[in-house]
């Protein structure tokens, strides 16, 4: 899973917990460390992770959204790497309207390791209204998914890339039509439905964008030399938009 995206995923579904039934929103991913620093700012004050929730909550924030630009597709070649991938934010919704939470990471020096601190900044709202997808039904959401995943899983087979397949496609086909799954990488609270989760697990079954040792690796060689370079390239963009459309549906599901 993309890291920026997770941490996305992570903050409006913890947050949507907190917002609506008061819900723990602690997270050791958000807290700072050696490692990573994550501070909310509208440019004049700055708030931590927790700090950040109560005061949207006494602005009159009732839910938070995630959303990203248009066009994901476009996107899903630079998906693996830190900055890449379609840009997303998060819109607090019940408080002001067009505000929007843009996150900005960047790398640096602390003490003897790397960290990374992450900015998030308010300010307009700029990615553009969010598509017709993401007011579907989640059942809607999934049979769609589904079928991305169905197309890829037989394109791999075509290029004999079945280790996609067998351990990634058809395992995600498994897990949206009801089949154990592992434990997401966070909790999801309570005010989100068993659909939501299952939709979950299944994107973070098969996100398979990356760099070295993923879909983006040898499969392209794989493709070209079955002749199927430009069904690879159109098949995996499709993947990619569903991950990400699939995964907003299921965070933004109690919004709706």
């Amino acid at each position: 899973m993309n890291g920026e995206i997770h941490q996305l995923l992570l903050i409006t579904s913890l947050g949507n917990g907190y917002l609506i039934h008061g819900a723990d929103a602690s997270s050791k991913e958000l807290q700072h460390t050696n490692s990573i620093y994550v501070t909310f700012t509208d440019g004049s004050q700055s708030w931590q992770w927790t700090d950040w929730l109560e005061q949207l909550r006494s602005n009159g924030c009732q839910r938070l959204m995630m959303v990203s630009g248009s066009q994901p597709e476009e996107k899903w070649q630079t998906s693996g790497f830190a900055g890449g991938g379609a840009r997303a934010g998060i819109i607090t919704l019940g408080a002001q309207q067009n505000r929007i939470w843009i996150p900005h990471w960047e790398s640096g020096q602390f003490r003897s390791s790397v960290r990374w601190n992450i900015t998030y900044t308010e300010q307009e709202q700029e990615l553009g209204q969010p598509s017709e997808r993401a007011f579907l039904p989640l059942s809607e959401v999934g049979k769609q998914f589904r079928q991305s995943l169905e197309q890829i899983a037989a394109l791999a087979e075509d290029i004999e890339q079945s280790f996609w397949k067998q351990n990634f496609f058809d395992p995600g086909i498994a897990i949206l039509d009801g089949a154990s799954a592992p434990k997401l990488a966070f909790d999801l609270p309570d005010v989100y439905s068993d659909e939501a989760r299952r939709l979950l697990n299944a994107v973070y079954k098969t996100w398979v964008f990356g760099a070295m040792g993923s879909w983006n690796d040898e499969p392209p060689y794989s493709a070209h030399l079955h002749d199927k370079s430009e069904e690879y390239e159109r098949i995996s963009a499709q993947l990619y938009a569903a991950l990400l459309q699939t995964a907003q549906a299921a965070v933004n599901s109690v919004i709706f």
